[in-house]
């Protein structure tokens, strides 16, 4: 346990993103702790209700000088490290802004782990926020008392626990957005579907099939992440869209690239932004739906703009954000209001809330619980950029239509 460490240090001594990934996947992260500095006493269990928030956007003293103390299961080791660098990146940035304290631990993408260190925090805390990770947060949200402030899991099923606050578009939008720039690029295209296994697959396929009528487009054929690329090739379609693990679906991206160059190639795994170091070959053309993007523009109702936030984020050293690392800022953002709103019931505060981030809409469906408002837009590399392309407020894609 480290006491005492800022974690948003001076401007210049602040280490890369990269950098920084490079020691979680090291194994730095095990067992790792972050904790700011505290001006007074330790928190109380269930203080959150004492939680207040000024005009500001800044933490006030919840007694005796003491900033807000806020814990997260964030991912340092494991198969979301890559993930959970953004998500802290996120939280740090948030923290730095408010004046916040800080106590990340790492969850080592293991959701038994996560729930028991989510249980932990939330008796030393005045907020706590849900992991990365359909898996972990689902393990969250069912053996937690309390309120989930869900930034990582995407998973419909998540999305609908009626503890669960989510602040990104569910899974069941994912694949659909991307469908919308297909359509775009490539009118009345024929697809084919290479997904991994587990629920978020599943649900951004339905999504899909609901979609691609109204979008002109067919579903030709239907892969595993598994099959051999050259079979999915032999299907001739006009677009392949991918949906599994980071790792797997990277993989089979690499692979298939070469077997169909005329084909559009999409997927989940190309919004991330270390996306183009992993994938070993050049990414050009490939497409991704995203929660959010540095170059949209939003009237912002609730906390900084975009161009603050990245402009918090150069001045900190940190490169290129991320939509994970924009989630896990945002859901601070909106865990914090609701607390302010509501502090004896800031769930019932979440589900009232309609407002905007810099990360999009925010407001929960009253039948579901899902995330309803927000928009996901996809991007497509070129010369080594993720740039923004298209947005998805054109089409109905809610998981209920």
């Amino acid at each position: 346990m480290e006491r005492g460490r800022r974690l948003l240090p001076q401007r210049d001594a602040r280490p890369s993103a990269h950098r920084r990934g490079a020691g979680a996947r090291r194994g730095r992260g095990a067992g790792h702790r972050a904790v700011v500095r505290l001006s007074g006493p330790p928190a109380r269990p269930r203080s959150a209700q004492r939680a207040r928030l000024d005009r500001a956007g800044r933490p006030q003293a919840v007694r005796g000088g003491r900033a807000v103390r806020v814990g997260a299961p964030v991912a340092a080791s494991g198969r979301y490290a890559v993930q959970g660098e953004q998500v802290r990146a996120g939280l740090e940035m948030w923290a730095h802004r408010t004046g916040a304290d800080l106590v990340l631990e790492d969850d080592r993408s293991d959701p038994d782990r996560s729930a028991r260190l989510h249980a932990r925090l939330s008796r030393r805390c005045d907020l706590v926020l849900g992991p990365y990770g359909g898996d972990c947060a689902r393990a969250v949200a069912r053996a937690a008392a309390g309120v989930v402030w869900n930034h990582g899991a995407a998973a419909d099923d998540v999305q609908a626990m009626p503890n669960v606050v989510s602040v990104s578009s569910p899974a069941s939008r994912y694949l659909a957005t991307l469908a919308c720039a297909v359509a775009t690029l490539r009118p009345r295209a024929a697809l084919a579907l290479a997904l991994g296994p587990g629920r978020f697959a599943r649900f951004a396929r339905e999504g899909l099939e609901r979609a691609a009528p109204r979008l002109g487009l067919s579903l030709a054929a239907r892969f595993s992440l598994g099959d051999p690329p050259h079979r999915i090739a032999q299907a001739g379609a006009g677009a392949v869209l991918a949906c599994g693990p980071l790792e797997r679906e990277t993989a089979f991206l690499s692979e298939l690239r070469a077997l169909v160059p005329e084909a559009l190639l999409g997927g989940v795994a190309p919004g991330v932004t270390a996306f183009g170091e992993l994938l070993g070959v050049d990414p050009e053309g490939m497409l991704a739906p995203v929660q959010w993007h540095p170059d949209q523009r939003l009237a912002v109702k609730l906390g900084p703009t975009g161009a603050t936030v990245l402009a918090d984020a150069h001045a900190a050293g940190l490169g290129e954000l991320d939509y994970v690392a924009a989630q896990a800022y945002a859901s601070a953002l909106v865990a914090a209001r609701c607390l302010e709103l509501a502090p004896e019931d800031p769930l019932a505060a979440a589900r009232r809330l309609q407002t905007t981030t810099f990360f999009g809409a925010f407001g929960l469906d009253p039948l579901t619980g899902r995330q309803r408002e927000h928009q996901m837009a996809v991007i497509r590399w070129q010369a080594g950029r993720r740039d923004l392309i298209h947005t998805a407020s054109s089409v109905n894609l809610h998981p209920e239509s």
